[in-house]
């Protein structure tokens, strides 16, 4: 189980180097052993652990139960001191299951493993992996040599400038997927002050776009109709290799993929939103009219000590600049609330900031301090009781305005792509509009992987509730308020 607690150049024929990965046909599940994943953090560990599924589904098939499980991998974020916390405290559990069944193999990998190491077998002596991020393609190599010649615990962080992302062709794990990630580049070369993902992730390398292109064909022929392609910073793809488009024209030529339905990306930066990607908004067709364009912190001075290389009144001109090109788009963002210095006069400046651009959403987090960040060392850090205070302020500036405009979709149509059952409540079904609004309806699950127009009946602050054209409304229910939020 992955239990999670974003016209073709020469460049775009596949690269030979890269590694594939197949089950085979012989193989059957009741000779397997069985895998237990859990995950941590952001979209690119959800890839990652997805990854791992498949390169490893020659000997391990998936469960969702971890004490029958014979090997245990919990895939880490260290980007935020809660998502470590919760791993660690996750890792702490599976000791006890290691003492009834020794013969268990128990591994972290992701972004703590990198960071931390070998220190992690002191803390943790119960563990016999610690994988870094850009090792866990080694995963079956790693996993015959420590059993071949008992070489538990091992320890596989190293970080390889010249690494590239393997093109992997193996079902995805999920049966019947609608949307999946696509990774197209690795690590980041921005440096902003509070970010540990250059230390752990290693420098900006894009993938190549054949191999890139190849995996988008691959998933589609699984019945995925929406891609997310996903990278610590998509604007800057292919600009350390002349012979790869840029972002832009890999966009073009992804979106040209025959039964593509939708296109997004994440995370873009704001400083690389160039006027060519802001264009594909208007002319690609597939490409969702929806942005996830992290600001951070709404006052210059702050955004300066983050070494986020823009003001505030930049970033409001690329927001301004966007919306004259693409009218329709929705605009979600990254907030980090109590950076060191933040003053009060910083504080306002970011809800003002919130009340200009109108975010459809935003995900706000409490600064913490990250072991080997140049933030951790500045001695201004905010008390914690003034990041909460001031968290709690920023949720509530932006639960009106999500609600606010949420309300001005009340009454409209809008083509919403059927994910699947609600997960609040599943009995119904859940979909997305192109505007990435997320919408639960009374519907048939097998409407899964189709596009159906839906009248908005009722905003929510984190979802809405909608219909079919034709079926029985909430007021012919008696409704009067729903409580059911998709979060």
């Amino acid at each position: 189980m992955l239990d999670s607690h974003r016209s073709c150049p020469d460049g775009l024929k596949s690269t030979m180097k890269n590694l594939i990965f197949d089950r085979s046909d012989d193989v059957s599940t009741a000779d397997l052993k069985k895998l237990y994943i859990a995950t941590f953090g952001c979209q690119m560990n959800d890839y990652d652990s997805q990854r791992m599924a498949q390169i490893l589904r020659n000997r391990y098939v998936l469960t969702s139960r971890p004490e029958e499980a014979d090997l245990v991998l919990v895939n880490t974020c260290a980007i935020r001191e809660k998502a470590e916390n919760k791993a660690y405290s996750l890792l702490g559990r599976f000791r006890k299951l290691k003492k009834l069944r020794p013969e268990m193999v128990i591994g972290i990998t992701g972004c703590v493993a990198q960071l931390e190491g070998g220190r992690l077998l002191h803390r943790m002596p119960f563990l016999d992996l610690v994988i870094g991020p850009l090792e866990i393609y080694r995963l079956p190599e790693i996993l015959e040599d420590g059993r071949a010649a008992e070489k538990w615990p091992s320890v596989h962080t190293e970080l390889d400038r010249d690494f590239s992302i393997p093109l992997v062709r193996a079902p995805l794990p999920e049966n019947n997927p609608v949307r999946t990630f696509v990774t197209i580049m690795q690590g980041c070369d921005n440096f902003c002050t509070y970010c540990v993902v250059p230390n752990v992730r290693g420098r900006e390398i894009s993938r190549p776009p054949g191999d890139i292109v190849a995996e988008v064909e691959h998933v589609l022929a699984q019945g995925v109709r929406e891609v997310i392609l996903l990278g610590q910073n998509v604007n800057s793809y292919g600009k350390k290799n002349r012979d790869y488009p840029c972002f832009s024209g890999l966009l073009r030529a992804v979106a040209g993929v025959p039964g593509l339905e939708r296109l997004r990306f994440t995370t873009s930066h704001p400083r690389d939103l160039t006027s060519d990607i802001m264009k594909c908004f208007r002319e690609v067709p597939q490409l969702c009219e929806h942005l996830h364009l992290p600001v951070q912190s709404g006052s210059t001075g702050i955004l300066k000590r983050m070494n986020r290389h823009y003001t505030r009144d930049q970033y409001l001109s690329t927001v301004d600049r966007l919306k004259s090109i693409c009218p329709e788009i929705v605009l979600t963002t990254d907030l980090i609330v109590g950076f060191p210095g933040e003053t009060d006069s910083d504080f306002l400046d970011t809800l003002s900031l919130l009340e200009t651009v109108e975010f459809e959403q935003i995900f706000p987090f409490k600064y913490s301090p990250r072991p080997g960040t140049r933030a951790a060392s500045f001695e201004d850090q905010v008390p914690l009781h003034v990041q909460n205070e001031r968290f709690e302020e920023v949720l509530r500036v932006q639960n009106e305005i999500g609600m606010r405009r949420h309300k001005v979709l009340e009454g409209r149509k809008q083509e919403v792509l059927i994910e699947g059952p609600s997960r609040g409540d599943r009995s119904e079904i859940t979909g997305r509009t192109r505007g990435n609004h997320v919408i639960n309806l009374p519907g048939p699950a097998e409407l899964a992987g189709e596009v159906v127009t839906v009248e908005i009946e009722r905003a929510c602050c984190h979802s809405l509730r909608g219909r079919l054209p034709g079926s029985v409304s909430l007021q012919d229910e008696g409704f009067t308020s729903v409580t059911n939020e998709l979060y």
